[in-house]
């Protein structure tokens, strides 16, 4: 656990190190392409009232059946999705107002908005070997076909806001889908730094630069309070950690701890109750540093965070528990109220 800790805290360096090459990479070829800032957003009618709900791809998604919940209940506020989690989405017959994209990776992204030049399985087994969507796991190759058409379905009335660091296939397979690109820079460093490479990117193509919390969940949160200024944000999804029994092979980023430490893999993982469930949920060095990033972020947001997950580890001061059917149902009167 102690090791864990230990890694978590040099990762920021070591995260900086992974994307940032490939982000900027990614930024020069997107730059042809960039024609809306993501500012543009505030300015858009997406959904009615002051309250909005943010969904992450945890499994918590699945293990609370809260997309099915949300959809039942008619929600009229604004919906924004992590990539990952669209799929999910649109299945349960959610369609967000925003997704939001981030990670550069050349080829596993895409596949979150079903790719449509995959025909047979890939050597990379990120998709089968992990739980971030069970039914990429179950039928690859099925679930990928079927997310293509859901997706050149809804794709016109889903708004995306890409990150410069986007792979280009993603942009490619969103603008084939006939949805709207809103751009923004990730914050890789500090702007008032020499050599930043965030006010590199900022004067190249002149977008705002946003702090995403080094992922896709936050960076959707981030965007809903900070762009879309939205008071009140319910979370789904956000666990930044992996549900009790979860084995440590089917983890994210156990390719890399096993890489890292050998046979000493076990040693970073942290687990840590849950408050509310009293369920025991454990997170690796990277969704640790998410979360503590997360808490951080949310002490300073102007803005109520209310964690309707209904399990995962992102509690803690700056964040509100509650059941998803009590935000829902607040959220409710506060859309008929500001009509």
């Amino acid at each position: 656990m102690e090791l864990g800790r230990k890694i978590a805290q040099s990762l920021e360096a070591a995260t900086f190190e992974r994307v940032a090459g490939v982000g900027l990479a990614n930024a020069e070829e997107n730059r042809p392409r960039i024609a809306r800032s993501v500012l543009e957003l505030a300015d858009t009618p997406l959904g009615t009232g002051e309250a909005a709900i943010v969904v992450g791809a945890g499994p918590s998604l699945y293990r609370r059946r809260s997309l099915e919940r949300l959809h039942a209940s008619g929600f009229a506020g604004t919906i924004v999705a992590a990539d990952g989690a669209l799929g999910a989405c649109l299945r349960a017959g959610v369609v967000p107002h925003v997704v939001v994209s981030v990670d550069p990776h050349p080829e596993r992204i895409v596949r979150w908005f079903g790719d449509p030049t995959l025909t047979a399985p890939r050597d990379d087994d990120y998709f089968r070997r992990q739980e971030m969507d069970p039914a990429h796991r179950i039928d690859e190759l099925g679930a990928n076909r079927a997310l293509v058409d859901l997706v050149n379905a809804y794709g016109p009335k889903i708004k995306v806001a890409a990150a410069t660091s986007a792979a280009p296939a993603v942009v490619e397979r969103c603008e084939q889908a006939g949805m709207d690109l809103y751009w923004w820079n990730p914050m890789y460093d500090d702007y008032d730094k020499p050599g930043s490479l965030s006010r590199r990117l900022w004067e190249m193509n002149g977008l705002p630069c946003l702090n995403g919390g080094g992922n896709v969940g936050t960076a959707a949160w981030v965007l809903t309070h900070a762009v879309l200024g939205r008071p009140r944000i319910g979370l789904i999804g956000i666990d930044l950690g992996y549900a009790p029994g979860t084995e440590y092979e089917k983890t994210q980023y156990y390719p890399e701890l096993r890489e890292l430490l050998g046979d000493r893999y076990r040693e970073a993982f942290i687990h840590t109750e849950n408050p509310v469930t009293g369920e025991s949920w454990f997170s690796d060095p990277a969704y640790h540093w998410f979360r503590d990033v997360f808490l951080e972020m949310a002490r300073d947001a102007d803005c109520q965070t209310i964690n309707c997950t209904e399990g995962g580890l992102l509690f803690g001061p700056g964040i509100t528990t509650a059941s998803l059917d009590t935000f829902l149902a607040t959220a409710a009167g506060g859309t008929n109220h500001h009509g």
